[in-house]
C-alpha cells in the first residue's frame, strides 16, 4: 500500500516501512524491512472505518512507528472516500495533534458505541 524509508538511527542504513492493508482481517499491517512490528485495527460501519486498537512491538517504540503506520492508513481511507472515527486512543492523539485530517473525521457517538457493541465490536 504504502513505503517510506528512514535512515536507520545507530548504524546509517535505510530502513523500509511498509503499511498494507489486511481487509478479511480488518487490519493495517506495519512492516519495518519485510518484518511486522505493528498493526492498527477497524471497524467498517455505514461509511466510516472506525479505528479501534493500535499496537507496536514494545522493542520498536520511540521509532514513530505507530504515527507512520496510522498517517498511511488515514491516507487509505481518504483515497477511499470514506469517514474516520477514532476510538484507539493513539489514533484519537493523532487526530488532535494532525489537524490536515479533520475533514474525513467523524466522532464517535452513542448510536455508533452501541452498534459496534451490538456487533460485538468493542
Amino acid at each position: 500500500m504504502t513505503n517510506a524509508s528512514d535512515a536507520g538511527a545507530e548504524n546509517g542504513t535505510m530502513e523500509t516501512r511498509t503499511v498494507e492493508l489486511v481487509e478479511d482481517q480488518r487490519r493495517y499491517v506495519l512492516l519495518l524491512d519485510g518484518e511486522r512490528v505493528g498493526y492498527t485495527t477497524y471497524a467498517d460501519h455505514d461509511g466510516q472505518r472506525v479505528f479501534l486498537h493500535t499496537e507496536i512491538d514494545m522493542n520498536q517504540s520511540g521509532k514513530g512507528l505507530a504515527s507512520t503506520l496510522v498517517a498511511a492508513a488515514l491516507a487509505d481511507v481518504r483515497a477511499r472516500q470514506l469517514r474516520v472515527v477514532a476510538i484507539c486512543p493513539f489514533t484519537a492523539s493523532y487526530l488532535r495533534g494532525h489537524r490536515e485530517w479533520d475533514d474525513i473525521v467523524d466522532p464517535l457517538t452513542p448510536r455508533l458505541k452501541a452498534d459496534l457493541r451490538a456487533a460485538q465490536l468493542l
